[in-house]
């Protein structure tokens, strides 16, 4: 056998043409949006010296999730493979903007809060557009596989980031951060041109939007086991993955290595997020149900290890094992509600999960930063992980919806 076969054997999503397209679109689309982040984080540090001011950025770039379900009714109506492409292109012309600002020394806080939202807006389209049409271009046996190499690109380009722009944040500046998220974006919009497959889901006209937006959320809420995932993940990306305001305020205050240990904290989370959903996409025959309690458990208690961290190794140390549970985890509920949603209401139920995931990291690094300021970052490790651990041991003693999921590694559909 090549090496080429032993490569689709493995990994079958990669066989169809669409779907490389697709991966590598979101593959450069997400190391983009990573690098875009890290400069930002930084930039407003630098400028206002206040963890508060980054989670406001933060904020900025994830409050649109709020909105999602309105971008996921417009991915059921349009055609998504367009839909994508504009939205790619989009992000590319902003990300221009922020290195222009750069280049011409007039970047200000404000400038980058206001694009970090704009850019927001953005990715609450694109998005769920990219959810929809990934499961349009793989066959139903394939789509456990094209969701788990989806994933590994999405959590382990967190890496790909700090490696890229890191050594430029040190010595070049902000703008070589953007101009390397620049570049991945321009690459992203190339690629996800060659996707041919078209697409449209189950929205006929976008003015009722009050019924189409309905139609999500009565299939979310009366398919018990779909409502259950989403609460836990809900509980999950508030507690355990709102950390990254508070990232350049505990490499200063913490660490005392401020552009290094942020740097080198930010690439171990990626790292590690990489590491793990690799794993998840090449190893056949794992016990989903089980792997995700494990996972669920290990993204509580790895907070509590990053809090008790002294210096910078054992906080990077801390940083991959939290990448890697987290992104296991929410790669393993992705692909159970992929392998159960109704391709006319892809779109919108995963737009929903977008805003109970995203939406509310919004909120939360926003609290958790202005909080970081007053209590410290180890304690907001330690108390929200600890709360975390608790949830999920609830939901093993009294879910009966999660411990089926956990027992057998599948959601039943609705009834």
């Amino acid at each position: 056998m090549s090496l080429g076969e032993r490569i689709t054997h493995q990994l079958p999503a990669t066989r169809h043409r669409d779907f490389r397209a697709l991966w590598g679109g979101s593959a450069c689309s997400s190391i983009s949006i990573w690098t875009l982040l890290l400069g930002n984080a930084w930039i407003v540090y630098k400028l206002s010296d206040s963890s508060f001011w980054v989670g406001v950025s933060t904020f900025a770039s994830m409050s649109p999730y709020l909105i999602a379900p309105i971008g996921g009714m417009i991915a059921d109506r349009v055609e998504r493979r367009i839909l994508v492409r504009v939205t790619r292109l989009a992000a590319f012309v902003t990300t221009g903007t922020l290195f222009f600002l750069a280049v011409t020394d007039v970047i200000e806080v404000w400038m980058v809060v206001g694009m970090a939202l704009f850019q927001g807006v953005i990715r609450a389209v694109e998005i769920p557009a990219d959810q929809a049409l990934l499961a349009n271009v793989v066959p139903p046996r394939d789509l456990n596989n094209a969701v788990a190499l989806t994933s590994m690109t999405q959590q382990g380009s967190r890496a790909a980031g700090p490696l890229l722009a890191g050594p430029l944040l040190a010595t070049i500046g902000v703008e070589g951060a953007y101009a390397i998220a620049g570049i991945f974006a321009l690459l992203s919009f190339t690629s996800v041109r060659r996707v041919k497959v078209s697409t449209r889901g189950g929205v006929t006209n976008l003015r009722d939007i009050v019924e189409n937006l309905g139609e999500g959320f009565n299939y979310v809420r009366h398919t018990g086991p779909v409502l259950a995932i989403f609460i836990l993940v809900f509980f999950h990306c508030s507690l355990t993955m709102s950390f990254d305001a508070m990232l350049p305020g505990f490499a200063e205050t913490e660490l005392h290595s401020p552009s290094g240990g942020f740097t080198m904290m930010t690439f171990g989370v990626g790292m590690g997020a990489l590491v793990g959903t690799f794993t998840l996409s090449v190893i056949t025959g794992i016990r989903r149900g089980p792997l995700l309690l494990v996972t669920a458990f290990a993204s509580g208690l790895t907070p509590i290890l990053m809090a008790m961290a002294m210096n910078v190794p054992s906080a990077v140390v801390s940083t991959v094992l939290m990448g890697s549970s987290q992104a296991m985890f929410m790669a393993l509920s992705a692909v159970l509600l992929q392998e159960v949603v109704p391709d006319a209401l892809r779109g919108r139920v995963m737009s929903l999960y977008l805003m109970s995931a995203g939406g509310i990291m919004a909120v939360m690094n926003l609290s958790f930063g202005s909080l970081a300021d007053a209590l410290g970052a180890p304690m907001l490790f330690l108390v929200p992980g600890s709360i975390f651990v608790a949830i999920v041991f609830a939901s093993l003693v009294i879910g009966p919806h999660l411990r089926h999921v956990y027992r057998t590694g599948q959601v039943p559909a609705a009834a």
